[in-house]
């Protein structure tokens, strides 16, 4: 478990803080995170450490997925002040684009009186690119801050992940928000209010 001593919590965070936002105003839109000496454990990249670094604080709670949770879980604490708690009472949610979508559902959605109590759940992906590349998944954005519409192409990422995600936020302004990240440090993101599609790259329709 690793204090990052590098890292600059006020001037770091607000110029991590200011591309999430960025890219949360602007759905489709493909920004870049910093590179940054960071050493997190083995199972979690440095895109999504940097947006736990920007986003937690000792007010909010988080939950890793995976097989890797025990080392991360105290890496992120430790380095945010932050409280882990359960899935379904975290406000900020960890988990690689492989794993099973059946997390999605167990995400809080807030209720209409507190639909900002809502989670935020950051996915590791392998590869966020402008083109669709073979074996990889198409997501067209469109909705509030997209002018038509936005294509994205993410490699590493089970589909119905996304699916779920649909689902939990059918009932706008009830919904989880999505940021994506990927290996080299690209960030997009999906607000609840964006009405997405999901396609394979052969054009084939994914329910």
């Amino acid at each position: 478990m690793r204090r990052e001593v590098n890292y600059d919590e006020v001037f770091d965070a607000q110029q991590q803080f200011r591309i999430i936002l960025d890219s949360m105003s602007r759905p489709g839109k493909i920004n870049q995170m910093p590179q940054m000496d960071i050493e997190p454990p083995a199972g979690i990249n440095n895109a999504s450490v940097l947006i736990g670094f920007a986003l937690l604080n000792a007010d909010v709670s988080f939950f890793v997925a995976g097989d890797n949770s025990a080392a991360i879980t105290p890496y992120i604490a430790l380095n945010t002040t932050a409280q882990p708690k359960s899935i379904n009472d975290a406000d900020f949610i960890f988990m690689d684009g492989l794993d099973d979508e059946a997390l999605i559902a167990e995400a809080k959605t807030g209720t209409l009186s507190y639909p900002e109590e809502s989670a935020t759940i950051i996915i590791s992906v392998d590869e966020i690119s402008e083109d669709v590349l073979t074996g990889s998944v198409k997501l067209i954005l469109k909705g509030p801050g997209v002018e038509t519409k936005m294509q994205v192409g993410l490699s590493g990422l089970n589909p119905e992940i996304l699916n779920a995600v649909k689902e939990q936020n059918l009932e706008f302004p009830l919904g989880i928000d999505v940021i994506l990240v990927d290996k080299d440090n690209s960030i997009v993101c999906i607000p609840r209010s964006n009405r997405f599609v999901v396609e394979l790259n052969e054009a084939k329709l994914i329910k």
